[in-house]
């Protein structure tokens, strides 16, 4: 027994020691970058650095950390939910990880290669949006007032740092496993800027809530503070080649009724949240995890075709930020599990911290575009 003790602790103070010193060279480094982050908020707040305000509404959504807190879901629902309201909605992006560059305005043939996983995602789902991309968002904006002239409403999705763009309606998020207030700044944390730029914000929501597990997070007195939860979709086949269009959702409600062995296969910042509501399904998960945005190639197959095989499953799930990355390498898999692809489509539920009405969010937005409605030309 005290043989083992002495075994542990020998491996324990090695660990210990190791996340001591980890934590002597990040905390150097954070604190230059926040010295780097800290003067150019103060060069734009002098006006060095100049921003630019469009005379129609736009809401930037984005958030403090590195990594995902749900950003592309949020987009998706507030597209949605205008439109619903009559708006002609676009929305611009960066374009993460795409093969292009520059300006883009996308169309129904523009490949995820193109344009990015998560603006075709958004082109995906919500089909009556404009969807473009540029790195550069001020001219991305004017280039897509130019050509759809008509829009009523732009979302940019991610550039809470890109404040180039005089954004009208900042919604920042946060996800309630790491708030930013418990977090600190590159590289020692996840924080791109100091929490204090959470005050450029109209509104804050703590994503991914489980239930009544809803965080604690104060907010400044003219913010309003939300919390959204994930809703899972029915699952959805894999549309190829191989996979005939003819099949509908109805078919797959319940797919994980009998506890299958399902391969997740996930290319996306955090994995955990699906692979804990799968097994909460009642599904034996085992997880073929790749680095956030990675595109799929002929060694990423055999690893899934190995999981695959060894784990004996029975079906496979992808995210709908991978599938299109996914179809690249199809060819490559076993039929077996080509025939058992299913994607899992997500959604969220945004609710009021102080009274659970999920309309309060919606008015909020809305009472922003309603009085921003003016002339579309640049300020």
């Amino acid at each position: 027994m005290v043989k083992n003790e002495a075994k542990f602790q020998s491996v324990k103070f090695p660990i210990a020691l190791i996340k001591h010193i980890s934590v002597l060279i990040t905390m150097p480094l954070s604190l230059l970058w926040g010295l780097v982050v800290s003067i150019r908020s103060m060069l734009f707040a002098c006006g060095i650095y100049k921003q630019t305000s469009f005379n129609i509404p736009v809401i930037c959504v984005g958030n403090l950390a590195v990594g995902g807190t749900g950003k592309t879901p949020h987009v998706e629902y507030l597209l949605k939910m205008l439109h619903a309201q009559g708006y002609r909605v676009a929305m611009l992006s960066r374009g993460y990880g795409r093969k292009t560059k520059g300006y883009l305005l996308a169309n129904a043939q523009t490949t995820a290669r193109e344009m990015g996983d998560e603006p075709h995602q958004v082109l995906h789902n919500c089909p009556f949006a404009t969807v473009a991309v540029a790195e550069k968002r001020v001219i991305g904006i004017q280039r897509l007032l130019k050509d759809c002239p008509e829009i009523d409403v732009i979302v940019l999705d991610d550039a809470y740092q890109h404040r180039y763009v005089k954004a009208g309606f900042n919604l920042l998020l946060t996800d309630s496993h790491c708030l930013y207030t418990h977090d600190h700044l590159l590289p020692w944390g996840r924080l791109r800027e100091p929490a204090k730029a959470a005050q450029r914000a109209q509104a804050v929501i703590v994503t991914k809530c489980d239930g009544d597990n809803r965080p604690t997070l104060k907010v400044a007195p003219h913010q309003q503070l939300f919390y959204s939860e994930i809703a899972y979709a029915p699952l959805q086949p894999l549309i190829t080649a191989t996979s005939p269009q003819t099949k509908t959702t109805t078919t797959y409600f319940n797919l994980l009724e009998n506890r299958p062995k399902v391969l997740l296969i996930a290319a996306i910042a955090n994995p955990q949240p699906l692979v804990a509501h799968l097994r909460t399904q009642g599904a034996e998960v085992v997880l073929a995890e790749f680095r956030d945005h990675h595109d799929f190639n002929a060694a990423d197959a055999q690893r899934i075709s190995l999981l695959w095989e060894t784990h004996a499953c029975t079906m496979a799930i992808t995210t709908q930020k991978d599938q299109e990355r996914l179809i690249a390498i199809q060819q490559l898999l076993p039929p077996s599990l080509n025939e058992n692809i299913y994607v899992q489509p997500i959604t969220v539920n945004i609710s009021a911290a102080n009274n659970n009405d999920k309309n309060t969010f919606n008015q909020t937005i809305l009472h922003y575009v309603r009085t921003n409605q003016r002339n579309r030309s640049v300020d």
